[in-house]
């Protein structure tokens, strides 16, 4: 009698096929846990800490942060900001002063005939604020400064608030559209049926989401950890994912779609586990750094490959099953 090949229902089944066979039968269990997380994690990415001034990650003992914290102890910098109005004559830039030297919150505004504040009918307004830069009172009186010319043309440049942290937050978030749009547009052309498309997706959002969500677990962390996390993430979920799914085709073409699905996850799981090791070493090393925005990243980061492994293990097998 002719040996049955690639069979997950003999005796002496490994413990990756076990692990697999418990995965795939108990596919709705997970799927409730993950609807359950996923709705959480909607949630509780709002309620992640996210610090945006990077000297808060230097050592205490550096040089560079004890000078900070003696020029923070002598010194007040106040807030300042920058106001042009553009196509404007000088007269009525002046007659603009007064009214925004009354404006609370403002110290000061240094304004001339010079080409240093005016320059081709546009007028540069100097404005420095009676409070610390740190202190939202300062965006607060600048938000009144908009207020007061918003019937202008108005460029604002000024270090107040979260600058350089929102630039990096839309940029990243314009990055992620069109990251999004070029992989559905390359799984659509590559793959053999529609039906992975979902699959392929769902498991990618899957991880995203739930990483987002669980970063508030962390306590605080840095922008940068914020907004780049999911983009690394992103690209190490397609691998996984679309590794598994190459692996469950090809078994799929002798076996049934439960045995499929077994005997592929049995596989994947050890090959996709040893390749994140990888990643996950060269991340350790990350924790020994001085700069504590290393061990920040790294942190975030390999738990984004937890859950990108997770998702690819946990999530996509009842999602094959469920589309075929």
């Amino acid at each position: 009698m002719a040996k049955q090949p690639n069979s997950v229902s003999s005796g002496g089944e490994s413990f990756m096929v076990k692990l697999a066979t418990f995965i795939v039968d108990k596919r709705n269990l997970f799927f409730l846990i993950t609807i359950i997380l996923v709705i959480f994690s909607m949630f509780s990415r709002g309620w992640v800490e996210v610090e945006n001034d990077l000297t808060f990650y230097l050592p205490e003992d550096s040089e560079t942060k004890k000078a900070l914290n003696v020029m923070e102890g002598e010194f007040t910098t106040y807030g300042t900001a920058e106001v042009m109005v553009a196509n404007i004559s000088y007269a009525d830039a002046e007659s603009m002063l007064d009214d925004l030297k009354e404006i609370r919150g403002v110290q000061s505004i240094s304004f001339d005939d010079t080409t240093d504040h005016y320059n081709n009918a546009s007028a540069l307004f100097s404005i420095t604020f009676d409070y610390d830069e740190t202190d939202d009172a300062c965006l607060e009186s600048l938000d009144k400064v908009k207020e007061y010319l918003s019937g202008q043309d108005v460029y604002v440049k000024t270090d107040l608030g979260n600058a350089q942290a929102e630039t990096i937050e839309r940029e990243i978030n314009m990055i992620m559209v069109y990251v999004a749009v070029v992989i559905v547009a390359v799984l659509l052309f590559t793959s053999e049926t529609f039906g992975e498309v979902p699959v392929l997706i769902l498991t990618f959002g899957v991880g995203l989401i739930v990483n987002q969500g669980t970063n508030y677990l962390l306590g605080k962390i840095s922008f940068v950890s914020n907004s780049v996390t999911s983009i690394l993430q992103l690209g190490l979920s397609i691998d996984y994912a679309i590794i598994f799914c190459n692996r469950f085709k090809e078994e799929h073409k002798t076996l049934p779609i439960r045995e499929a699905v077994i005997l592929a996850l049995s596989k994947a799981i050890p090959e996709i586990g040893a390749s994140s090791l990888t990643t996950i070493g060269g991340l350790v090393a990350m924790l020994f750094m001085q700069f504590k925005l290393g061990p920040d990243m790294a942190i975030c980061l390999i738990k984004s490959i937890g859950f990108a492994l997770l998702s690819a293990f946990v999530v996509m097998p009842g999602l094959l099953m469920l589309f075929g």
